[in-house]
């Protein structure tokens, strides 16, 4: 499945898992409940609607500027940020950096980190943005992503937090990773509040996302450690992360 196609099934895997949960009106409680570090599930699900909004926004800017001069940077999250402070947004930068795939951006962007707190209260405040109707949110989301996308032309070069830019198919391998995992967070927070669901993004989606976080993890020097406990020769330390 290209890129696109997949970012599609996982994004309408992320839309379905929003609509089996009860709206914050039939059940305040289960979006106010303990979700992930300092967020509640209304944070958890609005930062990872972010997976969705920023693909209309990167795809919409880069069709509006020229693709051999850099487009202007719009405010996100580069990466699988939680409010840990191993996961990080990038501090801003004023110099262009041109990234060849995913990645090597996301390896990129995790080398500059700015303060944990920013990184929870935007998903707080993103939160916040879905109102009292957080299906019928996500649903818009996606639609407008894959409208974007329907008039980007492949390869597009888009611009993205800290100065980095790369081409969109890029982009959205990182946006699967994104809704796979932040997924699973959200279904397993929504369990632990009494309300059981099932995450069930496409099986090549999870392959695409362990793949790219292996590449990383393996570019930073941690192959070895990580076939060792794929393999069932060793064991990572508590809470590692390649981001």
């Amino acid at each position: 499945m290209d890129p696109r196609a997949l970012f599609a099934a996982t994004a309408q895997s992320f839309v379905d898992l929003i609509a089996a949960l009860p709206s914050p009106v039939a059940d305040p409680v289960l979006w106010s409940s303990r979700a992930l570090g300092v967020w509640d599930l209304r944070a958890l699900v609005g930062h990872t609607n972010r997976a969705l909004v920023t693909v209309s926004t990167y795809a919409t800017t880069a069709l509006q500027a020229p693709q051999t001069s850099p487009t202007p940077t719009p405010a996100s999250e580069p990466h699988d940020a939680d409010p840990r402070p191993h996961r990080a947004d990038p501090a801003p930068s004023t110099a262009a950096t041109d990234c060849t795939d995913a990645a090597g951006y996301l390896r990129t962007a995790s080398r500059s980190a700015t303060d944990p707190d920013e990184v929870a209260a935007r998903g707080v405040t993103a939160g916040a943005a879905l109102g009292a109707d957080p299906e019928t949110a996500v649903a818009t989301a996606r639609d407008q992503a894959l409208a974007a996308l329907a008039v980007t032309p492949p390869g597009t070069r888009v611009a993205v937090v800290g100065g980095l830019h790369l081409p969109v198919e890029e982009y959205l391998r990182t946006r699967v990773v994104e809704l796979v995992v932040h997924g699973g967070d959200i279904a397993r927070a929504a369990t632990a509040a009494g309300t059981p669901v099932e995450a069930c993004p496409p099986e090549e989606a999870v392959v695409a996302a362990a793949v790219l976080l292996a590449e990383i993890g393996a570019h930073r020097g941690d192959g070895p450690a990580l076939l060792a406990a794929l393999t069932g020769r060793g064991a990572l330390p508590a809470g590692y992360s390649v981001l």
